[in-house]
């Protein structure tokens, strides 16, 4: 009830800046658009690092690991950060506003990509995961395996002095 005299106020005073937030939000849901932008995010980092098969899938990646299975090539965190900021300075308007990207590292490269909400989004990440399959944001205390499992990855990734942020030195921990 509240919604929609809320809704009818900023139409009745001309006020249609108001009325998107009010609509295309609902309470304990990610904006779509969010969503939407961190799944690509995600996606585009997978391609530019060789993560999750891309490169079996004829993508060139940016890093050179040595080919597809031989992992002969170590991959410095340096040339990482150098490969991810030529793909984010492609377009995510929404990163450090809206989210944040997180690389976990080994000792032979990045493992994997996490995208973990901030501000009014937080509480909300997604995985990388094969192309095949979608890699929608979960909620982090969601009693789901993958609330659960997307919530200890925040911790590792957090507690590991090695993970790498987007934007640098912007983090997502609890």
């Amino acid at each position: 009830m509240m919604t929609i005299l809320v809704v009818l106020a900023a139409l009745w005073t001309g006020d249609a800046g108001a009325v998107p937030s009010v609509v295309d939000r609902t309470p304990g849901k990610l904006a779509p658009a969010v969503s939407k932008e961190m799944t690509e995010a995600i996606v585009a980092l997978n391609k530019t690092l060789g993560l999750e098969s891309w490169p079996a899938r004829g993508v060139q990646p940016c890093l050179d690991r040595g080919g597809q299975g031989i992992q002969a090539k170590e991959v410095t965190p340096e040339d990482t950060k150098k490969c991810a900021a030529a793909t984010i300075a492609k377009g995510f308007p929404g990163l450090g506003k809206t989210y944040v990207l997180a690389v976990p590292m080994a000792s032979i490269g990045p493992v994997t990509v996490i995208a973990f909400g901030i501000g009014e989004n937080a509480g909300w990440a997604a995985y990388s995961c094969d192309p095949e399959r979608k890699c929608l944001p979960v909620k982090l205390s969601a009693p789901t395996k993958w609330g659960k499992r997307m919530a200890e990855r925040q911790q590792k990734a957090c507690a590991d002095p090695t993970t790498l942020w987007f934007p640098e030195g912007q983090k997502s921990c609890p």
